[in-house]
């Protein structure tokens, strides 16, 4: 299952991915942040999109999972956890992206724990611009200091 998964993520086959994700939430959430941990860029910024896509197609239906996801991500960047998801700024833009009503008081959260390290500006400057395309309104608590930093203009 765990190859499985990843040449989906690979192949960008969401569908597949969401059969799965029908059959085992759980089981595809564990693969894809396993793969968010890679240290190719591009392995994350796909695992980000799978995460959206999947938040899109069940986030309605399932929104206590996605909520549970982005806690998961929200606590891998804190100092206490290492700060090693540095792909967690893109994942939960996407998530929240996809679902903005349901999701979009974790934007300003996650955006805050990004600025607080800076090995996570690469990514939050993704994330930013996912957020910013979906609704401004999700960027505007600090856009003051994404400004100060060149994130935003």
């Amino acid at each position: 299952m765990k190859e499985k998964i990843l040449g989906m993520i690979q192949k960008e086959d969401y569908y597949g991915l969401l059969e799965h994700f029908d059959d085992n939430p759980g089981l595809v959430r564990k693969y894809l942040t396993m793969a968010s941990f890679a240290r190719e860029e591009k392995t994350g910024e796909q695992v980000a999109k799978c995460f959206g896509f999947l938040a899109r197609e069940r986030g309605a239906s399932h929104p206590e999972f996605f909520r549970e996801t982005i806690r998961r991500h929200i606590w891998a960047m804190n100092d206490e956890s290492g700060n090693m998801d540095w792909s967690a700024p893109e994942i939960i833009a996407e998530i929240v992206a996809a679902q903005p009503i349901l999701f979009e008081e974790f934007a300003s959260i996650m955006i805050e724990a990004a600025l607080k390290e800076p090995v996570f500006y690469p990514r939050l400057k993704k994330a930013v611009k996912v957020l910013a395309g979906t609704d401004p309104k999700l960027i505007e608590y600090q856009r003051s200091r994404l400004q100060e930093l060149g994130m935003i203009s």
